[in-house]
C-alpha cells in the first residue's frame, strides 16, 4: 500500500525535513536515507517505524538544513566569491545571462559554510516528535487508499458469490446429462442398452461420483463469508486474505477438475478471474 507522510521540526539553528513514502511489497523493507553525521539514529528509526508498520517498502527521508532564521551561519567569503566567480565564467562560456539574486547568494554562502550539523542525541525527543508526525499522515493517508481497496475487494467478492448462486442450480444437471449423452453415444454406435443395464447404471454412478462438488461448494461459502469478515477486521489482515485466496482458488479449480458442464466452466473461468484481481489486491493490504 502506497502513502507519504511529512513533517519538519527545528532545532535552533538547523530544520530537520522528514518525509516518509511508501510502494507495494509483501514484506516490511526500511530504507533511511539520513545526513553523513547522523548515520547512528537508524536503528532509532528502524524500530520506531517497526512498531507502526508491516508491509511496504517503506522509504525514509532526513535532511539537516541550516535554519534561514538562526543568523548563525560560518562561512568562507573568499570561497563563496570564488564560487561565484566560476559560476560567472561557466554562464560567458555557454553565452548564458548571469544575474545572481538574493536565492542564489543565499544556496551559494550556504553551500559553503562548514556543514557541521548538530548532534541529534541533544534532540532526540524533537526529532523523534516529527517522525511520528510523518509516521501519521503517511498511516492516515494509507487508511484513506485502504478504504477505496476495501471497497474494490468486497465488490469481487459480491461478483464471485454471484457467480457460485449461478453455479450451484447447474451441478444437479451433470448427471442427467451425462446419462442423456452416454445413451445417445451408445446408440450412435449401433449399441442399444437399455438404461437399466448393470454396466450402464455403474457407469452412470461413478460419474456422479466423480462430478460430486456439494464439499467444493460448501468450503466456498464459508471462505467467500470468512473474506468478508477478515476485510471487516481491525488490524494486520494481509497475510490472512492471502490465506484464504489460495483456498478460495484450490475449491474453484476442484469444481472445475470435476465439471463437464459448459456453462460451469466458464463460470470457473469468471471466478479465477475475480479471485486473481482479489490477490492483487490483497498483496497491497497490510
Amino acid at each position: 500500500m502506497t502513502g507519504f507522510g511529512r513533517a519538519i521540526v527545528s532545532l535552533n539553528t538547523h530544520d530537520v525535513v522528514i518525509e516518509i513514502f511508501a510502494v507495494n511489497r509483501r514484506n516490511l523493507e526500511i530504507g533511511i536515507s539520513l545526513p553523513k553525521d547522523w548515520q547512528d539514529i537508524d536503528p532509532h528509526i528502524q524500530r520506531a517505524l517497526r512498531k507502526k508498520l508491516l508491509r511496504g517498502r517503506i522509504n525514509v527521508s532526513v535532511k539537516v538544513n541550516a535554519s534561514r532564521n538562526s543568523g548563525s551561519f560560518d562561512w568562507d567569503q573568499e570561497t563563496v566569491s570564488a564560487t561565484l566567480s566560476s559560476l560567472r565564467q561557466l554562464a560567458v562560456v555557454n553565452d548564458v545571462q548571469f544575474e545572481p539574486d538574493p536565492a542564489l547568494l543565499y544556496r551559494v554562502a550556504t553551500s559553503q559554510s562548514d556543514g557541521k550539523l548538530p548532534l541529534w542525541q541533544d534532540h532526540k525527543d524533537v526529532f523523534f516528535q516529527g517522525i511520528d508526525a510523518a509516521l501519521d499522515e503517511f498511516i492516515a493517508m494509507r487508511a484513506k487508499e485502504g478504504s477505496a481497496m476495501q471497497a474494490d475487494m468486497l465488490a469481487h467478492l459480491e461478483s464471485l458469490a454471484q457467480i457460485m448462486d449461478r453455479v450451484e442450480p447447474l451441478v444437479p444437471e451433470q448427471v442427467p446429462l451425462y446419462r442423456d449423452s452416454l445413451l445417445k453415444r451408445l446408440h450412435d454406435f449401433g449399441l442399444e442398452i437399455d438404461l437399466n443395464d448393470e454396466r450402464v447404471l455403474k457407469e452412470i454412478a461413478l460419474y456422479a461420483e466423480k462430478c460430486n462438488v456439494a464439499e467444493e461448494l460448501s468450503r466456498l461459502r464459508s471462505h467467500l463469508d470468512q473474506m468478508h469478515a477478515t476485510l471487516e477486521e481491525d488490524g494486520a489482515i494481509g497475510r490472512k486474505l492471502e490465506f484464504l485466496l489460495q483456498e478460495i482458488f484450490r475449491e474453484i479449480n476442484t469444481l472445475g477438475n470435476k465439471s463437464s458442464n459448459v456453462e460451469i466452466i466458464q463460470a470457473v473461468l469468471s471466478a479465477k478471474s475475480e479471485v486473481e484481481k482479489l490477490r492483487e489486491q490483497s498483496l497491497n493490504v497490510e
